[in-house]
C-alpha cells in the first residue's frame, strides 16, 4: 500500500489519483497520526456492496447451505438444469 503525507497529497493529487488505479488497496494519506484512504469510486462501490451483502443474514445462510451441498456432491450439471 502506497503511503504519503497530507502535504505530499496536496501537492501531488493528480499523481495519487493515477496511483489508485494501480494500488488495489488505495493510497494511505497520513496527517497527524491519523490515516485516510484514497480509493477509486469503483473500489468504494465494490466495498459498499460487499458490506451490504455481508449484513444480509438470509443470504449468508443460503451461501452456507450451497457450500454444504456442493461439498456433499449435491449439484446439478448445466445440462440437467437447462436441458
Amino acid at each position: 500500500m502506497y503511503q504519503v503525507t497530507v502535504d505530499y497529497a496536496k501537492a501531488n493529487l493528480e499523481e495519487l489519483c493515477d496511483c489508485t488505479e494501480k494500488e488495489p488497496d488505495g493510497v494511505v494519506i497520513v496527517r497527524e497520526n491519523r490515516s485516510y484512504i484514497l480509493i477509486t469510486q469503483e473500489e468504494w462501490e465494490s466495498l459498499a456492496e460487499t458490506s451490504e451483502l455481508m449484513q444480509d443474514s438470509k443470504l449468508l445462510q443460503h451461501i452456507a447451505s450451497a457450500r454444504r451441498e456442493y461439498a456433499a456432491g449435491e449439484t446439478l450439471t448445466m445440462e440437467q438444469v437447462f436441458g
